[in-house]
């Protein structure tokens, strides 16, 4: 397969799987002398070799301008900006499409706001590196030094320091559960970032600086920090200490209505224009940013002139190094975090060393990078969540900094030696991503994920490389490999997984024993504390939902009251809100705001409820298979779904005609649930209808 299909294929499976819907213990290195990437250590087996052509401004508007043309980009966007520096010069700053496509409004480069996303969180990055600077926050310090009454549930003993949440070490538990993105939200109410934080349900359950797992909620933090340091609200202080700096006067952490006209409408992947998105805090810290072209050229030269702009200094040489500086790795050749940055698409950069911070909203997506020995600065932002940044930089990095590395030098590795690598890992920031990796005879790993299947050679002791060059690497903790980092797991290590849970009521030729072995570790749907699954026991719907919602590993936020009536003070009361707010459940077709938790789930609707989950991420059609006995109107179509991708088990009935009776009116038993469920964690097995 040729890399620059790969990548796309891999690029949309990436925007399906993130969590921040544009959608995780060995010690890190504290040394960045020491955590310094050797890049040429990645190198896919190179293509034939061409000369780089140099980055002048006519050949840098020259190729994007022929990149834009191409009619596979042109077709999937609606609108987009590209902004490149090199040294103290602007060579290009471009707009693309359209700000609005029914109004045939055209991007305008200095004036057509983006929401950037998480690229936000490199300017709340800078903004409590001022703070060190000056003295008023200590990288070393606890946290709690700086949160007031804002108190985090810490259960590992051990302090998030200021450092652990610059780099996403911080061991939270759901990094995504203090901040709401909904159209939906009033846009005349004003939430806070200190309200939202002592509502917060957030724990601290790994070792704070251990683990890398992308981070909201340190974002988060981090801004609410400055506004404890200096007596301002975080906008203000932006505003105040960033924006005007830079002289980016269009940019700002809340969009004012008298800049609102500026901002480019947003769409869905199939053209459809979206609500603007609004936020709850009305300021994240971690994502709210709005900027244009111009805008973020300012601030790329800032960094690339060693954080001076003009006559003002932004930052310091030596926080701008940190900044620019592997701080976590997870192998020498494979950076994961900055203070600030992000590495991922390590395959795209051709063994020159980068640093990135990428972002999407609804219907935008955005992201900076810096080649920093280059002096080179690009951003481009779309808004029709296309993530025009992988094949552009791809594209870029192959036409003006071509990969130059000899082949990988690959290990004789045996089947023994690498079976120590075998096993399932689980994405820390979302637990139903599970890897699995098997050893091969050959020599090579083969990794099945949500991405699909691929085989990786190993070219040093804990690092492998697939043929396009996409990294594969482990980290042992006490002599045992546990965490591993591939590109499903691109914003976080997954861990190992223990042991399945071994049940007395599962015999080892069980017909669910593959479904309740692959769930078991992750997810408890037998009776807590015993040895007994009770295979046939029908499940409630309250304990369907609760199980659905913990796999999904999306967290829980501070509900003032509960969604039904009749869930009040029920044990699950949180997973029912949750599941309501992510329009799991849709509350509306309720009657009388009565849920009935205790009554045994029918399988149409725990169908109709999953599928209300899956149906947000655009699927490869499939051919419908037909459907047999009862399914009543409203779930017909979940169900048809579930039938058609191989979400069930044994229990379904096959007709000759391959027809499928999903038994839409029984009661889901506890091992039925484990097999459909078993297909969202591990899709590659599915065996479609």
């Amino acid at each position: 397969m040729k890399k620059s299909k790969r990548v796309l294929s891999l690029l949309c499976a990436l925007m399906m799987l993130s969590s921040s819907l544009p959608i995780s213990v060995a010690a890190a290195t504290k040394d960045a002398s020491v955590n310094q990437p050797t890049q040429h250590a990645i190198a896919a087996t190179p293509a034939a070799k061409k000369a780089a052509v140099p980055l002048t401004k006519a050949n840098v508007e020259k190729f994007t301008k022929e990149f834009f043309a191409n009619p596979a980009i042109k077709n999937r966007i609606a609108g987009a900006v590209v902004t490149v520096v090199k040294g103290d010069e602007v060579l290009l700053e471009e707009g693309f499409g359209y700000a609005d496509k029914e109004q045939k409004k055209r991007v305008d480069p200095e004036e057509t706001l983006f929401f950037i996303g998480s690229v936000s969180k490199i300017f709340t990055a800078t903004a409590v590196m001022q703070l060190v600077e000056q003295g008023k926050i200590d990288l070393n310090a606890d946290i709690t030094k700086y949160l007031g009454d804002v108190k985090i549930k810490n259960e590992t003993g051990s302090p998030v320091t200021v450092k652990d949440l610059l780099t996403h070490t911080s061991g939270v538990d759901y990094a995504d559960a203090g901040f709401v993105i909904d159209a939906e939200l009033d846009p005349k109410a004003h939430y806070s970032i200190k309200d939202e934080l002592l509502n917060n349900k957030v724990r601290i359950v790994n070792k704070p600086g251990e683990v890398y797992s992308y981070d909201n909620f340190a974002s988060q933090l981090q801004g609410y920090m400055v506004e404890q340091v200096t007596g301002q609200t975080f906008e203000a202080y932006a505003n105040e200490h960033l924006f005007e700096v830079l002289d980016m006067e269009n940019t700002s952490f809340v969009l004012e209505k008298d800049r609102f006209h500026k901002l480019a409408s947003s769409y869905d992947w199939h053209g459809n224009k979206l609500k603007p998105a609004l936020f709850k805090p009305t300021v994240l810290p971690e994502g709210s940013m709005s900027s244009t072209g111009e805008d973020m050229a300012n601030y790329m030269l800032a960094v690339l002139n060693g954080g001076v702009f003009g006559e003002e200094r932004l930052l310091s040489k030596d926080s701008l190094t940190k900044m620019l500086t592997p701080q976590v790795s997870i192998h020498p050749s494979v950076p994961n975090m900055t203070f600030g940055f992000e590495f991922y698409n390590h395959h795209l950069f051709n063994g020159h060393n980068f640093v990135s911070k990428g972002g999407g909203l609804p219907g935008f997506t955005s992201q900076v990078t810096f080649l920093p020995d280059k002096k080179v600065g690009v951003f481009i932002s779309d808004n029709q969540g296309s993530s025009l940044y992988a094949p552009y930089m791809e594209a870029f990095m192959d036409h003006f900094y071509p990969d130059e590395r000899p082949a990988p030098k690959y290990l004789q590795s045996t089947q023994q030696e690498l079976a120590k690598f075998e096993g399932r890992y689980a994405n820390l920031r979302s637990g139903y991503e599970v890897t699995e990796i098997k050893a091969n005879s050959d020599g090579s790993l083969t990794v099945n994920d949500l991405l699909g299947s691929m085989t990786y050679r190993q070219v040093d002791p804990f690092l492998f490389l697939s043929e396009e060059g996409l990294p594969l690497a482990f980290k042992e903790e006490n002599g045992k490999v546990k965490y591993i980092y591939t590109s499903l797991t691109f914003v976080s290590w997954a861990e190992k997984l223990e042991a399945p849970v071994v049940y007395k009521d599962v015999a080892g030729n069980h017909p669910y024993r593959t479904y309740i072995d692959g769930l078991s570790p992750i997810v408890t749907l037998g009776e807590k504390d015993t040895d007994l699954f009770e295979t046939t026991k029908e499940m409630t719907r309250a304990e369907f939902i609760h199980v659905l919602i913990e796999l999904l590993d999306v967290g829980y936020r501070h509900h003032k009251e509960p969604a039904f009536k009749d869930v009040e003070g029920h044990k699950y009361v949180d997973a029912i809100n949750e599941a309501v707010r992510l329009k799991i459940i849709d509350a509306s077709q309720v009657n009388d705001r009565k849920f009935e938790p205790d009554q045994i789930i029918k399988r149409q609707e725990a169908a109709v409820w999953l599928y209300s989950f899956l149906k947000q991420y655009p699927v490869m059609p499939t051919p419908p298979v037909k459907l047999a006995g009862e399914t009543d109107e409203w779930a017909k179509e979940a169900v048809q779904y579930m039938a058609t991708f191989g979400f069930y088990g044994p229990e379904v009935i096959k007709h000759q005609d391959g027809a499928i009776d999903y038994l839409s009116k029984k009661g889901l038993k506890r091992q039925e649930a484990a097999a459909i469920l078993y297909q969202l964690v591990y899709p590659y097995h599915a065996k479609r209808g």
